[in-house]
């Protein structure tokens, strides 16, 4: 059933009520309050669901309920009632963000599993982290656990880019055998030579660093500016096993506080441009975890003024975000940064990210419309602007392996966006020409009217009076269309040269 539309989107929402069935090509839903439970399968395989509400009363949201759903990439918002979530409920969404509420008893197996999103909190009443929770999330780079958890199990945190996670002391790990929950975990595995030191480092990762600890369990103490302020006596810019300061950790967090930042930077600036183990700045994790841009752009201004000398690597920043493989979002909150720091330099890097392996082919294709954007947008002609958007969302057929595939499809692009703004500015000088022979017809034809009436005028005002009333914006707004259709060849001839021969200039 379907009963009302969105002012964002023209499609209907569907009303789900318990017992019905959902249609194949559903978009919009919303679940009606007098549902308390989803069952299993439900919306499983809805490839065109693009936005779900959940309603308030909801306790349990059954196994592979919202499973395969590949259009489901905005916020699910889960409601505080939710007691219950079953194995595979939203596995294999592309979800940039979830938050799982503080009521959440139960959590099943890959429940989150093969999802995009790039941080995640576990509510504090879970004990046992099931197998593959997360498994397989392809951009997950922070996993806050609360101390309460007992039991961790096989693979349950196995996410290639996963870096900022602790263990509590009292978990309990020995039911996976030969399979720790980090099997796949590429970035953490740098560091350490096997899994069993890798989950004792991360056991006692906060010991002697009250900090650190009070930073990363902040959201489940609710710690407030005070409560750090406090807290902080002495020198405190240590760094953890993974080479986390109390300002990385904050990076990751799932919870932004502005204050905080403030608190921590001015009691220990150096922490700004302190690397971890990996070679990365607070900053990177701040761009990776989709920091509010008030967040962004005071590290940025703190960058500037306490650390005016450091050079941020903005290109490495890139390469790690691109091998993560996250969203597009994420490039274009880093480019609107650096674009004061270097603002020519991230076209010239393209070329050379489309020889990395390490990029993934949409992840490349983000970048390249990233990082092309305003050379797009600077071609003044809505037609070839509207064209170039609709090449670089086209799909990319994988007939080479993936760095001479990326490569092929970045050349063909770019000569086509090379050739659009020279096209342009032909135009543009055809047209400029034109604007210019018409306001000097008209001031030839005005400046004899008024010696015919003896008009006294400054010369100034007369010429601006004559480029107003020559009717340039009005011709040329309805030229311009019948010359982009030219062929090209043909639109040499209607050059500045032939403009200037036609109108006698």
């Amino acid at each position: 059933m379907a009963d009302d539309s969105s002012s964002n989107n023209n499609a209907e929402v569907f009303v789900y009520t318990e017992g019905i069935e959902v249609p194949q090509d559903v978009v919009r839903v919303r679940v009606h309050p007098s549902v308390t439970v989803i069952p299993e399968f439900a919306f499983k395989g809805r490839k065109k669901l693009e936005e779900v509400e959940l309603c308030d009363g909801l306790l349990e949201i059954g196994q592979r309920a919202f499973e395969d759903c590949s259009s489901l990439k905005s916020s699910i918002n889960i409601p505080s009632t939710v007691k219950v979530i079953g194995s595979d409920a939203f596995a294999c969404n592309p979800i940039q963000s979830i938050h799982l509420p503080d009521s959440i008893e139960s959590i099943g197996r890959a429940a989150v599993g093969d999802c995009n999103f790039p941080i995640l909190r576990i509510p504090p009443l879970i004990k046992i982290i099931p197998m593959s929770l997360v498994g397989s999330c392809k951009c997950l780079v922070s996993i806050e656990l609360p101390e309460s958890v007992t039991q961790i199990h096989q693979y349950s945190l196995s996410c290639k880019s996963l870096r900022n996670v602790a263990i509590p002391h009292q978990a309990d790990l020995s039911n996976n055998g030969h399979d720790s929950p980090f099997c796949i975990c590429d970035d953490l595995k740098q560091l350490y030579n096997t899994d069993q030191q890798l989950i004792h480092a991360l056991k006692h990762r906060f010991d002697n660093l009250p900090i650190h600890k009070m930073i990363y369990y902040k959201s489940y103490n609710n710690m407030t500016v005070d409560q750090l302020n406090s807290a902080l006596n002495g020198s405190n810019e240590q760094q953890d096993c993974l080479g986390m300061t109390p300002l990385h950790i904050l990076a990751c967090s799932t919870d932004h506080n502005i204050e905080l930042y403030r608190v921590l930077i001015e009691k220990y600036p150096q922490t700004l441009i302190t690397k971890d183990r990996w070679g990365a700045l607070p900053l990177l994790y701040a761009l990776w975890g989709r920091a509010p841009d008030e967040i962004l752009k005071y590290l940025v201004e703190s960058y500037k003024s306490l650390s005016p000398n450091h050079e941020l690597n903005w290109k490495e920043m890139i390469v790690t975000l691109g091998r993560a493989g996250v969203p597009k979002n994420v490039f274009q909150a880093l480019f609107n940064l650096c674009i004061d720091f270097i603002p020519n330099q991230v076209g010239e890097w393209i070329e050379e990210f489309a020889s990395y392996d390490c990029i993934p082919l949409d992840t490349f294709k983000d970048l390249v419309q990233c990082g092309y954007a305003e050379r797009v947008i600077a071609i003044g002609l809505k037609q070839f602007r509207d064209e170039m958007m609709e090449e670089m969302k086209k799909p990319v057929p994988m007939m080479y392996p993936s760095s001479k595939t990326k490569m092929t499809w970045f050349n063909t692009l770019r000569s086509k966006l090379v050739n659009y703004e020279e096209e342009y500015k032909r135009l543009k000088i055809a047209t400029t020409t034109l604007e210019l022979a018409l306001w000097k017809k008209e001031i030839d034809e005005s400046n004899s009217k008024k010696k015919r009436k003896r008009i006294e005028e400054s010369d100034s005002d007369f010429r601006d009076l004559c480029r107003v009333s020559c009717g340039a914006d009005i011709i040329i707004e309805h030229v311009l269309p019948f010359l982009v259709p030219v062929p090209r060849g043909c639109i040499k001839s209607i050059s500045a040269i032939g403009v200037k021969h036609h109108l006698g200039v």
